[in-house]
């Protein structure tokens, strides 16, 4: 894969799909491509993938919805993020 990978892809329906390639994670979390969404899991700003699919040399990594939704839950969805945003609203 090149440096800047294979660019994003949104599902053609609209519905995320349970299970998502690197791809369609990258839009996802989005990213123009599959190597910003690799830099992006190395920053923390993504999960690492949920599993590798496929067999021998044919193994791709896959995310679950469910994990995605998760991790963006657990980094933007937190009371400590919420009370700030109150806080600076009260300044304003």
């Amino acid at each position: 894969m090149s440096r800047g990978g294979l660019p994003a892809r949104f599902p053609p329906h609209g519905a995320w799909p349970g299970i998502m390639r690197a791809d369609v994670a990258a839009a996802f979390f989005d990213c123009a491509n599959t190597g910003e969404l690799r830099r992006a899991i190395t920053r923390g700003e993504a999960p690492p993938p949920s599993d590798l699919r496929g067999t021998g040399r044919s193994k791709e990594p896959v995310w679950t919805l469910e994990q995605c939704r998760a991790f963006i839950t657990r980094r933007f969805g937190s009371g400590e993020r919420q009370a700030a945003r109150e806080d600076v609203s009260d300044l304003i």
